[in-house]
């Protein structure tokens, strides 16, 4: 998990972000808008309805976040990233989540 600085951590933040450009890619929703940060700025937001149960809500969660650390180097400093898993994100490895969110993030020229 990112620590705290480097997270999208308000409500009023994740709505600003969800504001800006979407991205569909093949295991998440991604919403992304720059902003005047110094480090980029990530959140993750788990559908109770795609995943009733908090146990598989946390696995996506824990997936999508490792993924995340990955890129996060390689992320621009003003970027702000808000990722809503899809359902098939829970069967599949963080590899290939992290592959899918590369392909989507280089495809939009973020990366």
């Amino acid at each position: 998990m990112l620590p705290k600085l480097k997270r999208l951590n308000l409500k009023k933040d994740f709505k600003w972000v969800a504001a800006g450009k979407k991205l569909e890619t093949k295991y998440a929703k991604l919403f992304v808008k720059p902003g005047d940060n110094q480090t980029p700025k990530v959140g993750i937001a788990v559908s109770s309805k795609t995943f009733a149960k908090a146990t598989r809500r946390n696995r996506v969660r824990r997936l999508v976040s490792a993924a995340i650390e990955s890129l996060y180097p390689s992320l621009p400093n003003d970027i702000n990233i808000i990722a809503l898993p899809k359902a098939g994100a829970i069967e599949v490895k963080s590899g290939d989540i992290l592959l899918d969110l590369e392909e989507g993030l280089k495809k939009e020229r973020i990366l």
